[in-house]
């Protein structure tokens, strides 16, 4: 990811992402222009020239975009969601996160860290598959957990809940470099 902050929002230029899955590994190079729009578009997948057709209806419909790890990188630095909606390269879609009450985490607890945390719900409003109408977003909700430390906001662990499986994933280590 490549990118440039403007008014507390993180506006990625450049999107890289693979995605592995039992068939195949697809992936997806996206270049956006300062203003969020799409100006090249490579996925490794085949895909029909009717859902070639699609993906740049939807492109052009929506026009202004950000990727899931520019959002997700926001939630941290600013605490806030995009004024665009995320495109991945299979999808497009809306993430709206919403205030949780603190949260304890005891020594005990897989992280690395013990003590209050912030938390916050991550919601799907708005899913729309590039290159099929009518997809279904499998993710319900995705839970949040962060610390403040030395004015950065570091990710403790993630719940995410889908109606396929459910995850949690920990915080096992983190370095803050000052002498950038």
């Amino acid at each position: 990811m490549n990118g440039i902050i403007e008014n507390q929002q993180l506006k990625p230029l450049i999107y890289r992402s693979k995605t592995k899955s039992s068939n195949q590994d697809v992936y997806y190079n996206i270049n956006f222009d300062k203003k969020g729009q799409i100006i090249d578009f490579d996925i490794s997948k085949q895909i029909s020239d009717e859902q070639l057709l699609m993906q740049n209806e939807f492109i052009k419909k929506y026009l202004f975009f950000t990727d899931p790890i520019s959002q997700l990188t926001q939630y941290f630095l600013f605490n806030k969601n995009s004024d665009r909606l995320i495109i991945d390269g299979l999808n497009i879609y809306e993430l709206i996160s919403s205030k949780l009450p603190d949260v304890k985490f005891e020594e005990n607890n897989p992280t690395i860290f013990s003590g209050h945390v912030n938390s916050l719900k991550l919601d799907f409003p708005f899913f729309q598959g590039l290159h099929k109408l009518e997809k279904k977003n499998n993710l319900n909700e995705i839970i949040m957990f962060y610390v403040n430390i030395q004015n950065t906001n570091i990710p403790i662990q993630y719940d995410i809940f889908s109606k396929k499986f459910n995850a949690k994933l920990f915080l096992k280590n983190y370095e803050i470099n000052e002498n950038l």
